[in-house]
């Protein structure tokens, strides 16, 4: 049976959202051992290394952007995002952290509201509403479980919202670029902090942290490849698949058993982003016609 271009699409974004997945068991794995501030340093200079070197034996230039101030705007909000999101993956359950990141593709279509001045129903008003009332339930506020940490997450959503949207406006500079870019950018910012943390690493993590940079860039370059071969309104719900695998690995690999209100609102955040998700393919019907 061949597959359509739809489906092959599918098929990458839940591979790339299984590497990233993965990528995040092995950061929950060296948090306590590497600081948090290294493993980001050393995951975008070598994405950056690598893609560099992939543009220049491919013959592409590495400069020649009109956009270096929203490319170091994306290296700012992504280097903090990941730094945040580490973080919490290191000291919550991992089904936590990820649930609450799922909030950042409603957050992004909120801030094409705000930022790019697109208009939305109430529909998909009603989505980012129920998006957020799913995030309060998950980090419970006024309750014991609520700490400061459980914010982390939902911060770096905001900081990858600011790089989404900053990445709709580099999207004429190619994917190779942007993701060449995003590796220098985000080495330059996490460069300020990593010599305050800077330790040696025990040759026994060394594995860990070569499979983690590599599951990065994979997670990257897969997603990319999805985007190329298929519309992003195709394949966009399949991101969540990243939720189910956080689940799948939390239990299996650190006895991390999700709560019944942890489900609860891990179910609304991913509802809503549907939801608002099949809201905007409507929308772009009805434009297209």
């Amino acid at each position: 049976m061949k597959l359509t271009m739809a489906q092959r699409g599918a098929l990458w974004m839940i591979s790339g959202v299984f590497c990233m997945a993965s990528m995040d068991v092995m950061a929950k794995m060296l948090g306590h051992i590497v600081p948090v501030a290294q493993i980001v340093w050393l995951r975008f200079v070598s994405q950056a290394i690598i893609i560099g070197l992939f543009l220049i034996i491919s013959g592409q230039s590495l400069l020649g952007s009109n956009h270096f101030r929203l490319h170091a705007l994306r290296g700012f909000s992504t280097t903090v995002s990941s730094y945040l999101f580490f973080l919490a993956i290191i000291y919550l359950p991992l089904a936590d952290a990820t649930a609450l990141m799922q909030v950042a593709p409603v957050m992004v279509t909120l801030g094409a509201v705000l930022v790019l001045r697109e208009r939305i129903g109430k529909r998909r008003i009603f989505g980012i509403i129920a998006a957020f009332i799913g995030a309060i339930i998950l980090i419970r506020p006024g309750t014991s479980v609520m700490t400061t940490l459980s914010l982390l997450p939902f911060i770096g959503a905001v900081f990858f919202t600011i790089y989404a949207l900053a990445t709709r406006f580099v999207r004429g500079d190619g994917p190779w670029k942007a993701l060449f870019y995003q590796g220098v950018f985000g080495s330059c910012f996490a460069s300020l902090i990593v010599p305050f943390f800077w330790q040696p690493i025990a040759y026994n993590d060394i594995p860990i942290l070569v499979a983690l940079i590599l599951l990065g860039i994979l997670g990257h370059l897969f997603i990319i490849q999805a985007l190329a071969i298929a519309q992003a309104s195709d394949i966009a719900p399949f991101g969540y698949a990243g939720l189910l695998f956080a689940i799948i690995f939390g239990i299996v690999i650190f006895g991390e058993i999700p709560d019944v209100i942890t489900l609860l609102g891990a179910i609304i955040i991913v509802s809503a982003g549907v939801y608002v998700w099949y809201r905007e393919r409507l929308a772009e019907a009805k434009i297209k016609k």
